[in-house]
């Protein structure tokens, strides 16, 4: 068997093919550093307005009228837009100044311009926006962030009190409701705010700013599932659910324990199957998906049957090596991505442990990166093996390597749109079915699988299954197949 498995090896190197694919795999890990990098600075800034637009408006400006009224609102608006774009063109396009502007600023300036060309701005209205408008300005230029977020712990305070005077006054259910839920949202952004001064965050692109508001959007998301019973839930809201409850607290975690875990490297590397999936498949379906058609398409395969070895043994080498290099392939991308990850984005990021939330515990975990890596990799191992041995069951079958690495290809394609059918549709027959059973990851730390009733014995179990009956068909056809015509 050693023999065997040590000749094909010899074969599959000797292939031009599987190093054109290593080298497109590794020129691709290359490009999504280099372009990580590249955007980086994009996705981090803020950029409410693109290139162009300070052009747009003041074109637009010259062909409106504030006198009339029609014209009007779109008037002020243009004019408030060029003067925040002035306005915002003296900071760093990331820093919390920016933000503030184009969040804050902005209804002051309303207030001021229409006040100019309109009766129904009061003086008094104008005189207080002018005043707030005046206050910002200095604030801003005095780098005094801290201000506006007790302004805004000001009056989240004061709609707290006024809702909770209107809890104990009513008795009206649905007013009730309606009163909770907009308590949760203030008492949500009264955290965020004490947050911020605890912690010094302020409003710039930064990794700690993203994760309050990703704590914000999470809880926003939960507050809708306050009056549902989670036991009733299917198995996407269900999962939906629990993916708001995760978000939240891990963003909760790096907020209190101030970490800041903003490298391209590193979150590379965390999504490293995400990103870099199809390219395994398909190193293991091209490879598995020639070995035994080649055979019989250059007429080799005689060569091979006369050694003294039994038609099993013979296939079962072939199978062998092309689990290995599915495995070598893994391992290859693993470092690849280590090294050209780190020599572009730097390797200070691969320091930070994976942070995950553990719903067994109900807690958050510091779990080491490379390990964590590893286990996704190892969850999501069944997926490359049935799919590499479905490419090796067809090459036996048909003999033709096109249709043997289409066949598991379109049909990896096709999975995520079996299991949406199935979870739309409710078909629960579909259990049985592979698809929904092969990405162990779902159970990852308590996570939920696709569907309700799914276990990780059950779908290991399946994916068993699977795999047996693959290779039992191949072993069969393989064994009867006469060679004489060949």
């Amino acid at each position: 068997m050693i023999n065997l498995i040590r000749n094909e090896f010899k074969k599959i190197f000797k292939k031009k093919t599987i190093y054109i694919l290593l080298i497109i795999t590794i020129g691709y890990i290359i490009l999504s550093n280099i372009m990580t990098k590249i955007t980086n600075d994009y996705q981090n800034s803020f950029y409410f307005y693109g290139d162009g637009d300070l052009e747009y408006y003041e074109a637009r400006l010259k062909d409106l009228d504030p006198n009339n009224i029609s014209d009007l609102s779109d008037y002020v608006d243009c004019k408030k837009n060029i003067e925040l774009i002035n306005l915002a063109e003296h900071y760093d396009e990331n820093s919390w100044q920016v933000y503030i502007i184009y969040s804050n600023i902005h209804a002051f300036l309303n207030t001021i311009i229409e006040h100019e060309y309109s009766n129904e701005i009061t003086d008094e209205a104008y005189e207080e926006a002018k005043k707030s408008y005046d206050e910002a300005i200095k604030k801003l230029n005095e780098n005094d962030w801290k201000y506006f977020v007790e302004k805004d712990l000001e009056t989240i305070n004061s709609s707290l009190n006024q809702q909770y005077e209107l809890k104990n006054s009513t008795k009206d259910s649905k007013e009730l409701e309606q009163i909770n839920q907009t308590i949760y949202s203030l008492e949500v952004e009264k955290r965020i705010n004490e947050w911020r001064l605890e912690k010094n965050i302020d409003y710039g692109a930064s990794f700690l700013n993203s994760a309050i508001n990703e704590y914000s959007n999470s809880m926003t998301m939960l507050a809708d599932y306050t009056s549902k019973n989670i036991n009733e839930l299917d198995s996407q809201e269900l999962q939906e659910y629990r993916s708001f409850i995760e978000s939240a607290n891990i963003n909760k975690y790096y907020i209190e324990n101030n970490l800041s875990l903003d490298s391209n490297s590193r979150n590379i590397f965390l999504n490293l199957f995400g990103n870099y999936e199809v390219f395994i498949i398909l190193i293991g379906i091209v490879i598995a998906g020639s070995i035994v058609s080649e055979e019989f398409n250059r007429g080799t395969i005689k060569l091979l049957l006369v050694k003294p070895y039994n038609r099993l043994k013979i296939l079962m080498s072939k199978f062998i090596v092309c689990i290995l290099i599915l495995l070598l392939s893994i391992g290859v991308i693993y470092f690849s991505q280590l090294l050209i990850g780190g020599l572009i984005n730097g390797f200070d990021g691969l320091a930070s442990p994976a942070i995950v939330y553990d719903f067994n515990a109900n807690i958050v975990k510091e779990i080491n990166i490379f390990g964590y890596v590893a286990l996704l990799g190892i969850c999501k191992l069944p997926i490359y093996i049935l799919l590499t041995t479905l490419a090796f069951t067809c090459s036996t079958l048909f003999t033709n390597t096109a249709i043997s690495v289409a066949v598991p290809f379109l049909g990896y394609i096709a999975s995520s749109i079996i299991n949406q059918f199935a979870i739309v549709y409710n078909l629960r027959w579909i259990i049985y079915f592979v698809t929904p059973n092969w990405d162990l990851s779902y159970y990852l730390f308590g996570g939920v699988p696709l569907f309700k009733g799914l276990t990780l014995a059950f779908s290991i179990i399946i994916c068993i299954i699977y795999l047996i009956l693959l290779l039992t068909i191949s072993s069969i056809v393989f064994k009867k197949r006469d060679i004489k015509n060949i």
